[in-house]
This record gives C-alpha cells, structure tokens and sequence, in this order.
C-alpha cells in the first residue's frame, strides 16, 4: 500500500465466529435440539475492515491473533479481501478469540466471547505500526482491545491530525479528556446511555428518540465533537459540535434474518466513505443503506455489502 493514497486504518479484534441458529433462546439450565451451525469470522474489527474494504476505500488492519489455525486462517481471509495485513501480530501465548454466538429466527442474537490474543496487546505492538497510523485518512478502533491501546491510538491521530473514529462497544467507561480529542464517536442508544451517566448526565425521558438532541448537545458542551448513533432499524442520528448540524436519518425496512455484524457494517462504510471525502450526513446515508443491507444475509464478514449493491439501493433510497 501506498502511504500517500487516501486509506482507512483499522486497528482492533479478530475473532472467528462459531454460529448457532436457534428457533429460540434457552432459558438458563435448559437445552434446545434442532439447530444450525456456522463457522464464520467476526471480531469487531476484522468486520469493520471488511466493511471498508468492500464499501470502496483502500484498507489496513491491526490485530492481534494466535498462531493457531484460527489465526491464520483469519489472516488468509482479510488478504483475500484486499486487506493490508502486514502490520497483524502474530501471539506466540495466547489462543485467537473466539465468538459463540447464538440467533433467533427473527435475527436477534446473544454473544459471549473468548478474546484470547485481543487482549493481549502491550504498548510495543503499536510501535512498528506508526508511521501507517500517521499517514492514514481515518483511523478506526473499538473496544475489544485494551484501554491503554486505545488512549495511545488517540494520542497519536490527535498529534498528526488524523480522523479519529471510536466505535465505543462493548462499552468500557472513557475519560472525557479521550472524548475530546476523537473526531467522532459511533455509540448505539444503549451505548450512548451508558456514556451519558457516566459522564454524571441522567436521562428521565420515556422516549429516546424524543430526549436525542438533549442528549447530544449535553455532551457536545462536555467537549465531544461530532456523533453518530446507530439506532437500528431507526436509522441513525448525527450531530456535529462544530457546524451545529443535527439530523435523524431514517432506517430502511427490510426483512431482518440476522443482526450480527450490522453496526460494524456502519462502522466500517462510514470510515470508508469518510476517507474518500464524503460529508458526513452522505457517509452516513451510504452506511444506513449498508447495515440495512447486511441484515437480511447470514454471518457477519460474509454479509458485508460490494460497493456496486450499495449505491445501487442509495441511489433508490435517496437519489428519487
């Protein structure tokens, strides 16, 4: 990769996927007979790169994997994608993370997950990867990887200003000094709320949707820059500190079969279309037709969209 042509970096978990659809969720204690299994690869980060990649954006990832079969087997995969995988470590101790995930009919899913090498990172694996951080045109993390990876990844795209984006899941308490200095940050609603109280803010209202741009603006006065909550099937809301804009983009009916993946599929579109030049209303419009893509297909990886399927259905959406 060319480090003077515009890319996404990706710097987050690796996990493969061990997939049950159910016809229901057990209760605890209880065993259900009768369902379907798939293995697929996943891990918050791998799918967002896969989402990047595919939504038109050059793309790199960090991780951290096993030097299992697993691991490798995760490597060969986002190479096959396009992925810049040069700077993946590579754990002689630790197992690669694994996902157990389970899927009711309507595509609901419970997930508990074995990080393994995810969780394994010191701050020495940034080190040979800096220079990709600092040339990169966005740069996106998680939170399945450790704090202080984190903190250091802040600091270094804060010092270079670099476009920072934080999808902040599975949600970890965040110092407002980190908040401040990331360019925009990709909570869900229950995410948001979480961030919300622990920022000493409490929210009375019975309707979310309604106490949204109270919530926003509270944390825009706290310093936090722009936002983009992921709202399911209600679309999205987006709030930028700086312009003022505020804007609830509609969600896109569609017939669920399965949610995993889906807001790393916004994730990763919206980085991707950030990096190439899009506002930021218009990346996240080309995301909300991704996710709402990604969820009528099965998997996670497997069910991010080509860039062909979504601006053919952006442009039936938004284009009329």
């Amino acid at each position: 990769m060319n480090p003077k042509d515009p890319y996404v970096l990706v710097i987050g978990s690796s996990n493969m996927d061990l997939n049950m659809y159910s016809k229901r969720f057990p209760t605890p204690g209880e065993t259900i007979t009768g369902g379907k299994f798939k293995q697929s690869f996943g891990g918050k980060g791998a799918n967002q790169a896969v989402a990047a990649i595919r939504s038109g954006s050059k793309t790199a990832f960090i991780g951290k994997v096993g030097t299992d079969t697993f691991g490798k087997q995760m490597i060969d995969n986002l190479s096959s994608e396009g992925i810049d995988t040069r700077y993946v470590i590579k754990d002689p101790d630790e197992a690669s993370g694994v996902a157990m995930i389970l899927i009711d009919p309507e595509g609901q899913n419970m997930i508990s997950v074995a990080p393994g090498a995810n969780k394994n990172w010191i701050l020495e694996d940034l080190d040979n990867a800096v220079e990709l951080i600092e040339e990169a045109s966005v740069v996106i993390f998680q939170m399945e990887i450790p704090y202080e990876i984190i903190t250091n990844i802040v600091r270094l795209t804060s010092e270079k200003n670099v476009i920072s984006i934080l999808n902040p899941a599975p949600f970890k308490e965040i110092s407002l000094e980190l908040l401040k200095n990331i360019t925009i940050l990709t909570p869900n609603e229950n995410e948001l709320l979480k961030l919300y109280s622990s920022l000493g803010f409490s929210n009375n209202s019975n309707n979310f949707l309604d106490s949204l741009p109270k919530i926003v603006n509270d944390l825009h006065k706290r310093g936090i820059n722009s936002l983009v909550v992921t709202l399911g099937s209600n679309g999205c809301y987006i709030s930028d500190r700086n312009t003022k804009e505020q804007l609830h983009i509609l969600g896109i009916n569609v017939d669920s079969v399965d949610a995993v993946g889906a807001g790393d599929c916004f994730n990763g579109v919206l980085a991707s279309r950030i990096s190439i030049g899009d506002s930021l209303e218009v990346a996240a419009k080309y995301a909300n037709v991704a996710a709402s893509i990604a969820v009528t297909r099965k998997g996670a990886q497997t069910s991010m969209p080509f860039w062909e399927k979504i601006t053919g259905r952006f442009s039936e959406i938004y284009c009329k």
